[in-house]
């Protein structure tokens, strides 16, 4: 069972003198024995939540502050938490900026612990991102970033058309440019793995690139089941993760972000499903 605290994205809560007392803590070198991982779990894809992991192999430390930046992003946290073998910090992760990479210096306020506690003092290692979940989530920002630059996008009202098996769900979704960046196109949606685009869905790869000028465009994302198993619904996770691709200058060719969807266009896409499979 993850052991987790939370991280507060850019701000810094409480205060670092307060909870190390009057004095300023020493720098020092990285604890002997302590590694440093960053990373995001499944279900924190439909957060944006990442977390700060710290493994200690050797004597118990205490943490009053930590600070977890590159150039992509930057969070704080500030509190009082024990690290034995091992301690999750949860934080809401800024949308990334464009770059390369997803490792993060890392830097700790701790002491021993013990039957004598140690002076606080503060070191600076590495966060790496051994999965490159992080790197992930953070060209995923990169994409939504520079899209939502280049236009206002809107999801509208869904509707669903036709009845039993013929029915498909509907989503509008219009892009006004804004004339930002008129080199940024929209690319076409991509299935997920619990639905599948239906014909007349502009489709990843393949679908012709809409280029983020003149007058604003709504196109449709059309949606059937790809299964129809109820067990599939009920373990689902991702299922509502539709990525909207996007092309431009310096992105990389596969520069997708999730489409965000309200609670209310997330419910009707679940309710679609029984009924489009005849066990609801």
């Amino acid at each position: 069972m993850r052991r987790i605290v939370v991280l507060a994205a850019g701000l810094l809560i409480g205060s670092t003198l307060a909870a190390c007392g009057a004095g300023e803590p020493q720098q020092t070198a990285w604890p002997d024995g302590l590694t440093a991982y960053v990373d995001q779990t499944r279900l924190q894809r439909n957060t944006g939540e990442a977390f700060v992991r710290l493994v200690n192999a050797s004597s118990p430390i205490e943490v009053s502050q930590l600070e977890v930046s590159s150039d992509r992003f930057r969070a704080r946290w500030s509190g009082s938490e024990p690290v034995d073998a091992e301690m999750d910090f949860d934080f809401a992760m800024p949308r990334g900026k464009c770059g390369e990479g997803g490792d993060a210096e890392l830097t700790i306020t701790w002491r021993s612990t013990g039957e004598q506690a140690g002076e606080w003092r503060t070191s600076t290692g590495t966060a790496e991102d051994r999965y490159a979940n992080i790197d992930r989530l953070l060209d995923r920002g990169c994409a939504e970033r520079t899209l939502t630059e280049a236009a206002e996008i809107t999801a509208g009202e869904p509707r669903v058309e036709g009845e039993g098996k013929q029915s498909v769900f509907v989503l509008p979704v219009t892009f006004a440019p804004t004339g930002a960046l008129p080199d940024v196109t929209f690319d076409g949606w991509e299935g997920t793995v619990l639905f599948q685009l239906a014909p007349g869905t502009p489709t990843w790869p393949g679908a012709i690139p809409h280029p983020m000028t003149g007058e604003p465009t709504t196109l449709e994302l059309r949606v059937l089941p790809a299964r129809c198993d109820p067990h599939a619904l009920a373990d689902d996770k991702v299922g509502s993760l539709f990525r909207v691709h996007v092309g431009g200058p310096g992105l990389p060719d596969d520069a997708a972000y999730f489409l965000p969807l309200s609670k209310a266009q997330k419910a009707a896409l679940y309710d679609f499903l029984p009924r489009h499979c005849g066990w609801g």
